[in-house]
């Protein structure tokens, strides 16, 4: 992906977020490999850039 598709994809990540505390809402998103890597990496502060996307490793 491009910066402008991965600015997109984290735009409609953040309003679904900001929907789901603003409503009763359940929307079942399974936690994936990927996605609780990127979680531990925002907990532990220490965001680094990746020059090749390899979130799924």
């Amino acid at each position: 992906m491009n910066v402008d598709q991965h600015m997109k994809v984290a735009q409609w990540h953040m309003e679904q977020a900001r929907l789901h505390a603003t409503r009763e809402h359940s929307c079942g998103c399974p936690l994936s490999p990927e996605y609780e890597k990127i979680i531990k990496e925002v907990e532990s502060g220490k965001i680094m850039e990746e020059l090749v996307c390899n979130a799924a490793n």
